[in-house]
């Protein structure tokens, strides 16, 4: 009876142990492949967290270019039918990779980029108050947001909270004291004119804050935001090098020739059934939006700054 009974009891150590072994295996192969997994995306994550004061911009980019690339691929595929065009071969595989691999990084970066997009409307929202007692009651949803944005908006958090007398506390204490504020004092010696008074824009086109086009609209606060000044360049200056490059060397090409033919805007707005002039070729509707597209890239550009007059 005594053997039956160690015989049952190895048999149970044995069974155990086996048990245990097999437990550890199966746990340490998703452990193994999460390591690994996180080593390939360690150079990335790096790379990503060192760009915290960047992430809308780079999320914005992407969701831009992604968007565009998945509109173009349908748009030429399936409404132009591009596709059975043998004039436009060269471009088919260019548009199915756009709307492939287009369509799967706006799969998932464009909800991300709705996120970003959401906690900037908070914040610019708690950015134009006036009153202390509400930018206090919303101090958490702010901080939250100008923290996610990055250093821009938590500078401009600062400025409110200096305006209305709000002591930052945490994160943001560390940003308002690391800011640095040019000042640049009046020489009472020189009788140079008029002297700079010192701002905080002073970072280039690409970084303005304080644009023409902001100076002509000052209710627009959308305006002094650099990522939206950027993004007007970029449209106005491709598309007065579109224009520019279809009035002088043409865009259009007839019968399978070379592109030398300029799309005459103003027959197309007439519902001419030709449209094609050999390059170049100036005609009234180009003219007018090519003057609009620079001129709204010169309102970019970043405006003089202030300046006071020394007294005599």
């Amino acid at each position: 009876m005594n053997q039956w009974v160690r015989k049952c009891d190895a048999k149970v150590r044995f069974t155990t142990a086996r048990q245990v072994r097999t437990n550890k295996l199966y746990e340490s192969g998703p452990m193994m492949m999460a390591r690994s997994r996180r080593s390939l995306l360690g150079p990335f994550r790096r790379w990503w967290e060192s760009k915290s004061d960047s992430h809308f911009q780079i999320i914005t980019y992407i969701t831009i270019l992604s968007v565009a690339a998945t509109l173009w691929g349908i748009i030429f595929l399936f409404i132009l039918n591009g596709a059975s065009d043998p004039t436009k071969s060269e471009y088919v595989s260019w548009s199915w990779f756009g709307l492939i691999f287009g369509g799967l990084i706006a799969f998932y970066i464009v909800p991300e980029f709705f996120v970003y997009l959401s906690q900037k409307s908070i914040l610019d929202d708690i950015l134009t108050l006036d009153s202390r007692p509400e930018v206090i009651r919303r101090r958490g949803e702010a901080e939250e947001a100008a923290l996610m944005l990055g250093l821009v908006y938590q500078e401009n958090l600062i400025s409110l909270y200096e305006r209305l007398g709000i002591k930052p506390t945490g994160r943001l204490k560390q940003v308002s004291k690391s800011r640095k504020k040019i000042v640049i004092p009046l020489d009472e010696s020189t009788d140079d004119g008029p002297q700079p008074i010192a701002t905080e824009n002073s970072s280039g086109w690409f970084n303005t804050r304080e644009s023409h086009l902001s100076r002509i609209l000052p209710g627009a606060i959308g305006l002094r935001d650099p990522m939206l000044n950027r993004l007007i360049i970029a449209i106005s200056g491709i598309s007065s090098v579109s224009l520019l490059y279809n009035m002088i060397f043409g865009l259009a090409a007839m019968n399978g020739e070379t592109r030398e033919y300029t799309v005459d805007l103003t027959l197309w707005l007439s519902g001419e059934d030709s449209i094609h002039s050999l390059s170049p070729h100036f005609d009234g509707v180009s003219i007018i939006l090519t003057a609009s597209a620079l001129t709204l890239l010169y309102l970019t550009t970043p405006a003089p700054e202030i300046t006071i007059q020394g007294e005599d």
